[in-house]
C-alpha cells in the first residue's frame, strides 16, 4: 500500500507536466476562418466590404455601415450539421442563435448622414464531434512522448519508471522486476466541443455626398468554449524467449490498454477595434473600392479542465505455463478488474492571448440596381499570434490583476515556427429577377493556418505546458465555403434564408513522435515506424439561416 500511495504521488506530479492553453488551442478559438452573421451576408460569402448596406459587415468593413439610408433592426437564428459521423449519443445538427441588431439612421443633409449601430452576431460555433482512429502505430506510441517528457522535468530523480509505470505503460513484470517490452498497436480519440465566440459590435459611421462612407466599430468578444474527449490506446506486451521476441497471447495479458480522459472549459472576453473607408471615385459610378484594418483582439482568460486515467493492470502470477517460457497473468485485483485514478480537480489558469492583425482590399460595383457584386481580400498575421500571463499587485490584503502581462516566450516561438499569415478571399454576387425577390451565391477562401511540418512540442518552457490537457494537434489544411442564398422583401419586411457548405480537412496527430523518432527511443519500447502516419479528419459542415428583419 505504501509502494501504491508513493507511485500515485509521482503518478500526479508526471501529468502535471502533461497536462494548457497552447497555439493548437488559441487557433481553434479564435480564428474565425468561417462566416457567420445575417442569412443576406452568408449567402454572399461574406463579400460586402466594398458593397455596404448590410449589418453583419459591422465587423469586416464599418465604413459599410455608412451605406444604410434608412434605420434596420434584424434577427436571425440558424442550423450546423456536420458532414463527418458523431460520437455514439451525439447529434450531428446543433441549433444556435446567430444575430441581433439595428442601424439608426441620422440624417443631416439629403446626401450626408451619421449613423450608429449594434450588432451582435456569432463570430464562431464550437460544435463538433470528432472521431480519430489510427490502426497502424507501428510502435509509436503516446506513452513513449509521455515518458519522453517525464524524463525532461524527473530524470535526476531517477522516477521515470515509476512515473510511466504507474500509468499502465510498464505494468508487466517478469519474475526477477524487470520489465516487459512494450509495442503499441492502434489507439483511438473521441473529442465533443460546445460553445460560441459572440462579437459584440457598436459602431458610428457615416456618408459624405453618397461617394465617400466612413466608420468605426469597437468590439467586445465573448467566449465559451467547452471540451471533453478521451485517448485510448492498446499495445502488445512482449518479452524475449529463447533469443527470439514473442508477444504475449491475448489471455495472458498481451493486449493491455490505458485511456486518458478530460474535461475542460475555458470563458474569456476579448477588445478590438476596426476602422475602414468606402470610396467611390467616379461620380454617378457605383463603382467602389474599400479599404479597412482590424486591430488584434485583446483576450482575457480562464481555464478551468479535470483530467484522469483508467487503464488494465497484470500482474505476474509466477508461475510458468507447462511447455513454455512464458508465465502466467492475470489483471490486478482479479480478471477483467480496471483500476482508475482521478487527477486533481479543477486545474485553473489565467492567461491572455493577443491576436493578429487584419488588413482588407475589396470592390465592388452595381448593375442598373439589378445586379451587384462584391470582391475582397484578407490577410491574417496569424504566426503573430501572442500569449501570456497577467500580473498581479500587492494591494492591501489581496492580490490585484494589473494592465500588464508576462509573455509566454517560448510558447510564442513555437507560435511564429508553426503558423503562418492567412490568405482569405470572398467573392459574392446578388441578383434582383424582381422589385421583391433577391438571389444570392458566394464563396470564400482560406489558405492553411499551420505549416505542414507543425508539430506540437510539448517540452518547451512554457509555463502553460504545466496545465495542458492532452497531446493531441491538428494541421489544418485549407477551407473551401460555397453558400447560396434567397431573400424576399416586401413594404419594410425583409425574409432571407441562407446555404452555406464548409469543406476542411485536417492530418490529426494523437501525439507528437520526436521522443521516438529523433531521439532514441526508451529500452521498453518497440518501435517500427520512421514517423507517426496522421489520420485525415473530416471537418465539413452545412450551415442553414433564417434571418427576418424591417426598415423603417
Amino acid at each position: 500500500m505504501k509502494k501504491i500511495l508513493s507511485l500515485t504521488i509521482v503518478f500526479l506530479a508526471c501529468a502535471q507536466v502533461l497536462m494548457a492553453q497552447d497555439t493548437y488551442t488559441n487557433d481553434l478559438m479564435t480564428n474565425a476562418s468561417d462566416i457567420h452573421g445575417t442569412a443576406r451576408y452568408i449567402g454572399m460569402g461574406g463579400a460586402v466590404g466594398a458593397l455596404g448596406g448590410e449589418i453583419s459587415g459591422i465587423s469586416n468593413n464599418p465604413a459599410g455601415i455608412g451605406g444604410f439610408n434608412r434605420s434596420w433592426a434584424s434577427i436571425g437564428m440558424g442550423a450546423a450539421i456536420q458532414a463527418a459521423n458523431p460520437i455514439d449519443g451525439d447529434s450531428r445538427a446543433r441549433y444556435s442563435f446567430d444575430q441581433v441588431g439595428f442601424v439608426v439612421v441620422l440624417p443631416t443633409s439629403d446626401e450626408n448622414r451619421v449613423n450608429f449601430a449594434l450588432n451582435l452576431q456569432k463570430k464562431l460555433g464550437y460544435y463538433r464531434s470528432m472521431i480519430a482512429e489510427n490502426k497502424n502505430l507501428g510502435g509509436l506510441s503516446q506513452a513513449a512522448q509521455f515518458a519522453g517528457l517525464a524524463s525532461i522535468g524527473y530524470s535526476q530523480k531517477g522516477a521515470l519508471p515509476a512515473c510511466t509505470g504507474y500509468m499502465g505503460l510498464y505494468d508487466v513484470y517478469k519474475p526477477d522486476g524487470s520489465f516487459y517490452l512494450y509495442r503499441a498497436n492502434d489507439n483511438s480519440y473521441y473529442r465533443t466541443t460546445s460553445g460560441n465566440l459572440y462579437a459584440l459590435d457598436l459602431n458610428v459611421s457615416g456618408a459624405v455626398n453618397e461617394r465617400i462612407y466612413w466608420g468605426a466599430t469597437f468590439g467586445i468578444d465573448i467566449l465559451n468554449f467547452k471540451s471533453e474527449g478521451s485517448y485510448a490506446e492498446f499495445r502488445d506486451g512482449a518479452h524475449v524467449v529463447n533469443g527470439a521476441l514473442e508477444y504475449l497471447p491475448d489471455d495472458k495479458g498481451g493486449i493491455q490498454d490505458y485511456t486518458l480522459e478530460w474535461w475542460k472549459k475555458v470563458s474569456g472576453v476579448g477588445l478590438n477595434f476596426k476602422v475602414g473607408t468606402i470610396i467611390s471615385p467616379i461620380e454617378d459610378n457605383p463603382f467602389r473600392f474599400g479599404i479597412a484594418v482590424e486591430t488584434p483582439t485583446w483576450y482575457t482568460m480562464k481555464q478551468k479542465d479535470t483530467y484522469w486515467t483508467v487503464w488494465s493492470k497484470f500482474q505476474n502470477t509466477g508461475q510458468v505455463i507447462p511447455g513454455s517460457e512464458q508465465y502466467d497473468y492475470n489483471y490486478q485485483g482479479g480478471k477483467g478488474n480496471y483500476v482508475a485514478y482521478d487527477s486533481p480537480d479543477n486545474n485553473y489558469m489565467e492567461f491572455n492571448v493577443y491576436t493578429p492583425w487584419k488588413f482588407r482590399v475589396s470592390l465592388a460595383d452595381v448593375h442598373a440596381g439589378m445586379v451587384a457584386w462584391d470582391v475582397e481580400y484578407e490577410y491574417s498575421m496569424n504566426n503573430y499570434t501572442k500569449m501570456g500571463y497577467p500580473t498581479y499587485e500587492s494591494r492591501g490584503k489581496y492580490d490585484e490583476p494589473s494592465i500588464s502581462t508576462d509573455q509566454d516566450k517560448a510558447m510564442n516561438t513555437m507560435t511564429k515556427n508553426i503558423t503562418q499569415g492567412i490568405h482569405n478571399v470572398r467573392v459574392g454576387l446578388e441578383v434582383m429577377p424582381t422589385d421583391h425577390l433577391s438571389l444570392r451565391a458566394g464563396y470564400n477562401f482560406y489558405s492553411k493556418p499551420f505549416k505542414s511540418n507543425g508539430r506540437y512540442d510539448q517540452s518547451i518552457d512554457s509555463y502553460a505546458m504545466n496545465k495542458v490537457v492532452g497531446t493531441e494537434y491538428i494541421n489544418l489544411g485549407t477551407t473551401n465555403i460555397f453558400s447560396f442564398g434567397l431573400g424576399y422583401h416586401i413594404k419594410g419586411f425583409y425574409a432571407n434564408l441562407a446555404y452555406k457548405y464548409r469543406m476542411q480537412k485536417g492530418d490529426f496527430y494523437a501525439f507528437d513522435d520526436y521522443y521516438q523518432t529523433a531521439m532514441a527511443p526508451e529500452a521498453q519500447f518497440i518501435t517500427e515506424a520512421t514517423a507517426l502516419r496522421p489520420v485525415e479528419v473530416n471537418l465539413d459542415r452545412h450551415d442553414i439561416t433564417l434571418t427576418l428583419g424591417y426598415e423603417f
